[in-house]
């Protein structure tokens, strides 16, 4: 055996030495290699758009349509190797390349994930327990079959010798007519190029692995700038008033969940009962229509903590300026984040913090993750420990994919079967939904623990509850998983959320609600944008940055 491979090896060796290829032709060769290979998404997509009219063939526009696609993929990636290779980079270059093409093409063909900013963003922060639940014995097949086997032989490869500065001007030149070529077919079919080219923008997301990387120098680059222009925080709030000392106790736990969709919840009009202890809860507020402010944790999370709207949130500036929380904390309110996720993405950088994800407790954790009635313990004594306003933020890992099943103990799985397996891509629909679906009843048994805290503080103490998920979740409509979409393409399952409250009825008193009108309020449709100042404005917190119009509660209250 060995001997054989020894004279295999040797007789590679002698085909490259009698055979050297010069650099640009291995990187055409690999340019070809990706885009027949590594690029299924992008010509799947291409392919079902312009055949959606049931045809199964091209006519001459869409043939010409594909062909300026070909075109624009060759010269953007032989442009981006022949940047990023050069002289004793080449192999190495090639060989991450191959890796990184090959992993971005798994989880775009698998999950329906493009990976732009957002999702780097996301994939960041991401800790060890939740990148282990992605990875798969078939994603590690996909790369040593893909990138491996490739890899082998472009080490065996001997290039041709003296290649200076005239390479550097065929690949260069080589480069300039591929996009000479791009050109002239955008220009040669304009009309067709740019009627489709508006309807299908999303297809400029899938090239691999340009989109990926230019993506990726594009974060690198605002990052560096970001931070270079950001010396301290920044204030928000130019006047805070503190809270009277000799007022009533306040406190407000909210509940931040991670990835509920609102069509899943049964107080939402689900078929199924997903909630059927918050479904006993007299007085239960309900908002109709929420949004999230992104697709992932990485960017929903600060941003529903930020003054700025969606529209005009930047997430590398997020950390260089205060948030609510801050501003609660100026005016005088003990503020405690607990976190039982991959942390407060920022937004509790200046409060109080306590991690629990990585909890030994044996009744409450299980391979190295806790479930998230974790966030409970103690949290009674804690609450009465103190005397003053309080603000308890419990974040969640809810209902957080792939491997449902492991975000809720064993007495929850209600519906059965249920998907047992982190490759959920490899579960039927039914089954997956049905684990998802339990992650829902854990999160609706979590949200009544607190209401029940709370309720049993007595009247003494003002209490509210406030619930709303970071981003929903896709479970396979429309080939769709998990969650990260680019949001302007995102689905609704991916941005619609549930928002729950839930006020004591000492509060409601103090605040001297209208009930109906408060119920009519719930029906505005609204987003993580208004998040900000209801929180104000259920702590009595004044200060400037307050925007009375954005509580959707205020109307409602006779009392400031």
């Amino acid at each position: 055996m060995n001997a054989n491979l020894k004279s295999l090896t040797a007789r590679v060796r002698t085909f490259w030495a009698r055979h050297p290829l010069s650099i640009t032709t291995v990187l055409l060769l690999v340019t070809a290699y990706l885009g027949l290979t590594q690029n299924t998404v992008l010509w799947r997509t291409t392919f079902r758009a312009l055949t959606d009219n049931g045809s199964t063939a091209l006519d001459l526009s869409g043939a010409l349509i594909v062909l300026t696609l070909v075109a624009i993929y060759l010269a953007g990636t032989f442009s981006l190797l022949a940047l990023l290779c050069v002289g004793r980079m080449v192999r190495g270059g090639l060989t991450a390349l191959l890796v990184i093409a090959v992993i971005v093409n798994y989880y775009m063909s698998r999950y329906g994930a493009v990976i732009d900013q957002q999702m780097i963003v996301n994939a960041t922060r991401t800790n060890w327990r939740e990148t282990r639940e992605l990875l798969s014995l078939d994603l590690l097949g996909q790369l040593l079959l893909f990138a491996g086997l490739p890899s082998l032989v472009l080490w065996q490869i001997r290039f041709k010798a003296r290649q200076g500065w005239c390479s550097g001007a065929v690949r260069t030149g080589l480069a300039l007519a591929f996009w000479g070529v791009a050109l002239g077919l955008v220009l040669g079919n304009y009309k067709a190029n740019a009627l489709w080219g508006r309807e299908h923008s999303q297809i400029y997301k899938y090239p691999n692995p340009v989109y990926p990387i230019g993506s990726a120098i594009k974060l690198a680059y605002r990052s560096v700038v970001g931070s270079a222009h950001a010396t301290s925080v920044q204030p928000i709030a130019q006047s805070i008033a503190p809270r009277p000392a000799q007022g009533r106790r306040r406190v407000v736990v909210m509940v931040v969940g991670e990835t509920a969709r609102a069509d899943h919840f049964s107080l939402y009009g689900y078929p199924q009962p997903t909630n059927p202890q918050l479904s006993k809860i007299p007085d239960l507020l309900r908002f109709a229509e929420v949004r999230s402010c992104g697709t992932a944790t990485a960017v929903s999370v600060p941003c529903m903590f930020s003054r700025h709207d969606r529209s005009d949130f930047d997430r590398q500036k997020a950390d260089y300026e205060e948030n609510l929380l801050d501003v609660i904390r100026r005016a005088g309110v003990d503020v405690l984040w607990r976190d039982n996720n991959v942390g407060c993405q920022g937004v509790c950088a200046r409060v109080g913090l306590e991690d629990l994800a990585s909890d030994k407790d044996p009744a409450l954790c299980r391979d190295g993750e806790c479930f998230d009635e974790i966030l409970l313990r103690d949290l009674p004594a804690r609450l009465r420990a103190h005397s003053g306003d309080q603000l308890i933020v419990l974040h969640q890992l809810g209902s957080h994919g792939p491997s449902y099943y492991r975000r809720y103990p064993d007495r929850f799985a209600n519906f059965q079967p249920a998907c047992v397996r982190d490759e959920a891509y490899r579960c039927d629909s039914a089954a997956l939904i049905n684990a998802y679906d339990n992650t829902i009843v854990y999160t609706d048994h979590v949200l009544a623990q607190v209401h029940a805290v709370l309720a049993d503080m007595g009247e003494g103490v003002d209490t509210a509850l406030v619930y709303v998920s970071d981003h929903g979740e896709s479970l396979g409509e429309n080939g769709l998983y998990l969650h990260g979409f680019p949001y302007a393409l995102a689905p609704d399952e991916q941005t619609r959320v549930p928002m729950l409250v839930w006020l004591g009825s000492s509060m409601k008193q103090q605040l001297g609600l209208d009930w109906p009108c408060a119920e009519k309020a719930m029906q505005t449709a609204i987003s993580h944008d208004q998040v900000f100042d209801l929180l104000l404005g259920l702590l009595d917190v004044q200060t400037d940055v307050y925007q009375a119009g954005n509580d959707r509660l205020r109307a409602c209250r006779s009392q400031p």
